[in-house]
């Protein structure tokens, strides 16, 4: 059997409450947190009011929910990725693609009935439409992709990330020789009534801080273009891991058991020991069982904790998008030489035991981690070498 190949990251694309572009959300990043807007939902028997970040752009809280943002927006990211990664048109023909997504194009869905039911009430249905396919085929029609091998991921907030980590592998073994991965995630009722039910939404979003409430939610888009030859970034998707915890329908084993067997199976595999971590982007909802569930996971493999970072208070939690947002914004602050503090943490959890920067750290090349942790016990990790 041949010797697994490196997989290189080669191109990234953002857009998210941040800015459009991947310089752009960077640089505030870099200035600190930014402000959510309020966001209210009519036509429940209970008022459903929340903060959200919401991609920039102008788009105000009534424009959130039109129509046409899914096509016209969805497209961006992928193309600053593949711009980035020099990508030839001819070589774009066919590309693999890779999408990971909580709701994929249900904003689109709800949109065309509530049109439908404002027009001809006696005909509406409820989401005409809900699949796995429009985002690929939006992506290969806008980019000229031509038709090519597309998969699609639906495991919750690691759906993206489970994205990351399949292309990945696939590169590795010879399988493709590149892949464009795609994190999705729009502003639609469906899920932002049923986290308000759950009960899981605060009004600061504050990781392993005490006095943590709860999550923030967001949207976004991210995309990688991953390679089996080395590009400009000085960046290797090393591998990752993925396992199920049965323990609850929305969090991890607090005891944290399942997260420790994920980050020894990644370290395991990539043969490093637990010191030569250089930093973590940890999951970091800021929930109080899941900051609970993982902190004790960390824990029980690293003796000297490396240092932790989270990026939600900068963006929102973005649920099956994070693990491509959060990946570019975390790989382009490397890049910087930086490790971004944990906006609103200021006193550390007993309980936990883990304290997040609260100040810039040094980003030197070496071995990173990246936490995603979803609904129905879905764990992911991967690791990401910086190597200059």
């Amino acid at each position: 059997m041949p010797e697994p190949r490196a997989v290189y990251v080669n191109g990234l694309g953002l857009s998210c409450a941040l800015g459009r572009g991947v310089d752009a959300c960077v640089r505030a990043m870099n200035d600190g947190p930014i402000r959510t807007i309020p966001l209210s939902l009519s036509g429940f028997n209970e008022p459903v009011r929340m903060p959200y970040y919401a991609m920039a752009g102008g788009d105000a809280d009534q424009s959130l929910f039109d129509a046409g943002r899914f096509a016209r927006l969805l497209p961006e990211a992928a193309a600053e990725a593949l711009e980035q990664a020099g990508l030839a048109s001819e070589a774009r023909r066919g590309l693999p693609l890779f999408v990971g997504s909580t709701s994929f194009e249900v904003s689109s869905a709800e949109a065309e009935y509530l049109d439908l039911l404002a027009r001809e009430p006696g005909s509406a249905f409820a989401l005409p439409y809900v699949g796995f396919q429009q985002a690929g085929e939006c992506l290969r029609e806008s980019l000229a992709l031509a038709v090519g091998r597309d998969f699609a991921f639906n495991t919750a907030c690691t759906a993206s990330a489970n994205a990351l980590l399949a292309a990945q592998r696939m590169i590795s073994l010879g399988v493709l020789d590149r892949a464009l991965v795609v994190g999705v995630e729009f502003a639609n009722r469906t899920t932002l009534a049923g986290f308000s039910g759950l009960q899981l939404l605060a009004d600061e979003l504050r990781p392993f801080d005490v006095m943590r409430q709860g999550i923030v939610l967001g949207e976004g888009l991210g995309a990688a273009l991953l390679s089996a030859r080395p590009g400009g970034l000085g960046l290797v998707l090393a591998g990752g891991a993925s396992n199920s915890d049965t323990f609850s329908v929305t969090s991890a084993n607090p005891d944290g058991s399942s997260i420790s067997a994920l980050l020894r199976a990644v370290l395991g595999q990539a043969g490093l020991a637990p010191d030569q971590v250089r930093g973590i982007k940890t999951h970091g909802t800021a929930s109080p069982q899941n900051d609970l569930g993982e902190a004790a996971g960390l824990r029980q493999v690293f003796g000297a904790m490396p240092p932790l970072t989270a990026l939600k208070p900068y963006l929102g939690h973005t649920l099956g998008a994070c693990g491509v947002i959060e990946m570019a914004l975390f790989a382009s602050a490397l890049g910087q030489g930086h490790l971004p503090p944990v906006p609103g943490f200021s006193r550390e959890d007993p309980a936990l035991g883990v304290r997040p920067l609260t100040a810039d750290a040094p980003a030197p090349p070496g071995h990173y981690l990246l936490n995603y942790f979803g609904f129905g016990g879905n764990n992911t990790a991967l690791l990401l070498e910086k190597t200059a």
